[in-house]
């Protein structure tokens, strides 16, 4: 089982050629059936461009192949610039389980994981909000 340890610390971190916007919200407004997978990935050190491109690549993919995901986000830690954070909205529990059961999805995520030292995914399921 894969878990989070979040520093003490508020994460300052940016977008990675996107350009989060209010609108993201107001568009993917929540409640508790909204899901979402977020991983925390830590890049080795030089591997940064690689990753970006690849991790870009890989969402390309998922927005090609699957409908029913929203926009896939790559933030990077100001405070640490090898940890990366990837997120995206999912329609449904089943369509983010078959995501991830996919043998390409797997193929991307080795070619992502070859490129890092530490690598944390999760399913989430919305559970409350700040609306």
């Amino acid at each position: 089982m894969w878990r989070i340890e979040l520093d003490c610390y508020l994460f300052n971190i940016k977008a990675l050629d996107i350009t989060i916007q209010n609108s993201f919200i107001m568009e993917n407004k929540t409640d508790s059936n909204s899901y979402y997978t977020l991983a925390i990935w830590t890049v080795k050190s030089g591997m940064e461009k690689e990753f970006m491109n690849e991790w870009t690549a890989f969402a390309k993919w998922i927005n090609n192949t699957i409908s029913e995901t929203g926009t896939g986000y790559l933030l990077q830690d100001l405070a640490t610039p090898l940890k990366f954070i990837s997120f995206g909205p999912w329609s449904n529990e089943q369509t983010m389980q078959q995501w991830v059961d996919n043998n390409e999805f797997r193929n991307h995520v080795i070619k992502l994981i070859e490129l890092c030292d530490d690598f944390q995914p999760n399913n989430l399921k919305v559970v409350s909000t700040s609306d």
